[in-house]
């Protein structure tokens, strides 16, 4: 567990952009489309890469505009062909399949999904008035509204509304996500009506479990189904044994080999009752939910968004009484002693009247391993405005060549591809303390981009004016 320390170190600014952009921002919303064609052919004529960038941000509002176009019209094409079978005395199981299939043509699409898309329509139609008016305008795309709605499917109609409520309230709570991150943020608002039953579902598959060898022409192909935090534990184990190998530079193997190596030497003599795992499990959640029975979701680092009930029962090491709160399934002392003596799981909790994680800092040029660790669980999708990449590299935000601190403030975690971008000439970023694990990013082309680690817990963050202090110089 982290304890709040001192207040971070100042604010270091990284340099201005090496050309300053040529052109200011513009109002597209009246433009005819022959007047923004002719519009980029002027801005490739003048080299203008900043107002070639808004033009493609005009363009992709644009399409997600008549995507929500679109998604109306399948709604009530679906509509019709139901009200059409209904006519003709049809009730067959799914009525909406011809629907589905003439749509998916139309749109130039497989069907296989179809009946997903519709029911997406159907959400956002029927359900969600406020999503879609943001879709509608461009704000959201079809994909993010894909990721939004995926996981509403798993609520009814009156928890739809809900969340729709909690987004009229938040339209800015999806700025910047890629598509993971959007996910994983709606999911934390549907386990809380699931938390009991998703823990059993949860159990249910951990009893299925099993590995499965298949012979090919050349090798032997694995493929497993392990339980839901073993598994987890498993692939951590694997990985950093695996990593801190390939980071030596004295061994020929790819990262793949070394951990295809490193499961072949996990093997034990003898059925021990756990396998002994080299890396804690960590989980993220708030005292309500450990100690109060909150559903309010937990988070479990490398898998996602976690029932409530699961947490409970995965810190007790026991299953939990669903019909009994937590704190009176076991004595405080009792209770306690579990807590910080189970050696195989770790408790992250959020600070008290926050929804981020508490923070810390060091004096060290380079990120010590426990800082790291604090980072890549607090980023748990990589920092940069709408990357889906697996992020893999913690770097500093204001490199440390520009005297950027090696703070928790000034730290992001990266995939591979994005960690490189940041440092082409031009492309500079800085901390803004003003939010928490906020990033602005210059892509070098004079626009600029909010980055927002999601919160720890909950779905939206809620105004706390502690949270929001500049850092004392």
């Amino acid at each position: 567990m982290y304890e709040e320390e001192a207040s971070p170190d100042k604010e270091f600014e990284a340099p201005p952009p090496t050309r300053p952009p040529t052109s200011v921002a513009l109002d597209y919303t009246e433009l005819s489309e022959q007047a923004i064609d002719d519009g980029i052919d002027d801005a490739i004529a003048l080299h203008d890469n900043s107002l070639l960038a808004q033009y493609i941000n005009e363009i992709e509002r644009r399409k997600a505009s008549f995507s929500a176009k679109q998604a109306r019209m399948a709604y009530f094409y679906e509509k019709q062909v139901v009200r059409e079978n209904e006519d003709r005395g049809v009730h067959i199981y799914q009525s909406e399949r011809g629907a589905a299939a003439a749509i998916a043509i139309n749109r130039r699409q497989s069907t296989n999904g179809a009946c997903s898309y519709l029911r997406a329509c159907r959400i956002l139609l029927e359900d969600t008035a406020n999503l879609f008016d943001c879709f509608a305008h461009g704000h959201l795309t079809e994909r993010q509204i894909k990721a939004i709605t995926e996981p509403l499917e798993e609520v009814d109609a009156n928890g739809r509304r809900e969340f729709d409520a909690i987004f009229a309230d938040h339209t800015d709570m999806f700025e910047n996500l890629g598509v993971r991150a959007i996910s994983d943020l709606v999911r934390k608002f549907t386990e809380r009506f699931q938390s009991s039953e998703k823990a059993v579902k949860i159990e249910d598959e951990a009893a299925k479990r099993y590995v499965r060898f298949r012979k090919s022409k050349d090798c032997v192909m694995l493929s497993a189904k392990l339980p839901l935090a073993e598994g987890i534990a498993l692939a951590k184990s694997i990985k950093k044994r695996a990593k801190a190998i390939f980071r030596m530079g004295n061994d020929p193997r790819s990262k793949q080999q070394l951990q295809a190596d490193m499961l072949i030497c996990s093997q034990l003599e003898g059925f021990p009752p756990k396998v002994p795992l080299f890396l804690d499990v960590k989980l993220i959640m708030t005292d309500k939910t450990l100690f109060a029975g909150s559903h309010e979701p937990a988070n479990l680092p490398g898998y996602g968004i976690i029932p409530a009930q699961y947490a409970r029962e995965l810190v007790a090491g026991a299953k939990v009484d669903l019909e009994d709160p937590f704190h009176l399934t076991l004595k405080d002392d009792e209770l306690n002693r579990r807590i910080f003596t189970f050696p195989e799981i770790q408790r992250i909790y959020t600070a008290p009247g926050n929804q981020d994680l508490i923070a810390m800092d060091s004096k060290a040029r380079e990120f010590p391993e426990s800082l790291k660790e604090f980072i890549r669980i607090r980023d748990s999708h990589c920092m940069t405005p709408y990357c889906d990449g697996v992020p893999e590299e913690i770097d500093h935000v204001v490199q440390r060549h520009l005297n950027g601190p090696t703070s928790v403030h000034n730290s992001s975690y990266r995939c591979r591809f994005c960690n490189l971008a940041k440092e082409l000439p031009g492309w500079y970023e800085k901390v803004d303390y003003s939010i928490p694990h906020s990033i602005v990013i210059n892509t070098g082309d004079g626009r600029t981009y909010r980055s927002l680690a999601p919160p720890a817990t909950g779905i939206v963050r809620e105004a706390d004016p502690q949270a929001n202090e500049q850092p004392r110089k």
